[in-house]
């Protein structure tokens, strides 16, 4: 590996106010890469995961309900992801290395709640958290807190390591899913999503409160888990 490429990313990654970032190796597990998102993506093998958090005072508020306040930090905070993602993306595009950003929250398909790429998929194998039943990241320091981005690259970056699940025999999200989407199932490798998730249940919930709220808003999977709730960082 290119320790001063390495190097080089650790320093831009603080300089671009990047709270928490990792390199997955793509070649982990190709046969779920394609499945799930066609080969397209197989001139890289790395993707870094960039991650910025989300202020705990303001994803509790989901708790109670839909909250315009997170809305409006969803946007900052995803275009903060998008901009620090082109700036990367172009860095590495200079060194000489293929390099295409994922944008932070981008639905492609009006019967699929999922974009070009999983910057959780991605994160998981950069070793930022691991995928809860609700099938959010959950990271050990924030839970589900944070907002992520994805960086795919052919860079000879150093990868990060899987972390192992810590939902135990936790139902939490499961309980407060107003849609009742969640099944209350661990992510296993090469798990249909259908058995973990109906996704169809949070996608009608979403859009009756667009119908209710003006916006498709929920998010109390991510508010009540309880790594969340455990975060310190307050902003």
């Amino acid at each position: 590996m290119n320790n001063s490429l390495d190097s080089t990313l650790a320093a831009k990654m603080a300089a671009w106010e990047i709270d928490l970032f990792g390199v997955a190796d793509l070649t982990a597990c190709p046969a779920d890469l394609d499945y799930e998102y066609g080969n397209i993506w197989n001139i890289y093998n790395r993707a870094i995961s960039l991650a910025a958090y989300f202020p705990a005072a303001i994803v509790t508020q989901l708790q109670q309900g839909p909250s315009y306040t997170y809305l409006a930090y969803y946007d900052i905070i995803n275009a903060h992801l998008n901009a620090v993602s082109l700036k990367l993306a172009n860095f590495l595009t200079k060194q000489g290395f293929a390099a295409f950003p994922v944008p932070a929250s981008q639905r492609v398909s009006p019967d699929k709640l999922a974009g070009i790429f999983s910057h959780r998929w991605a994160a998981r194998l950069a070793g930022l958290g691991w995928i809860g039943k609700s099938g959010n990241l959950i990271n050990p320091q924030v839970g589900p807190y944070l907002r992520l981005a994805t960086v795919l690259t052919d860079a000879p970056l150093a990868p990060g390591v899987p972390l192992a699940s810590r939902c135990g025999d936790c139902q939490i999200c499961q309980k407060h899913c107003p849609a009742q989407a969640i099944k209350g199932i661990n992510w296993q490798e090469g798990q249909a999503l259908a058995e973990r998730l109906n996704a169809g249940a949070c996608n009608t919930y979403l859009t009756e409160m667009r119908q209710t709220f003006g916006k498709r808003i929920c998010g109390r999977c991510v508010a009540f888990c309880p790594f969340g709730a455990k975060s310190s960082l307050e902003f």
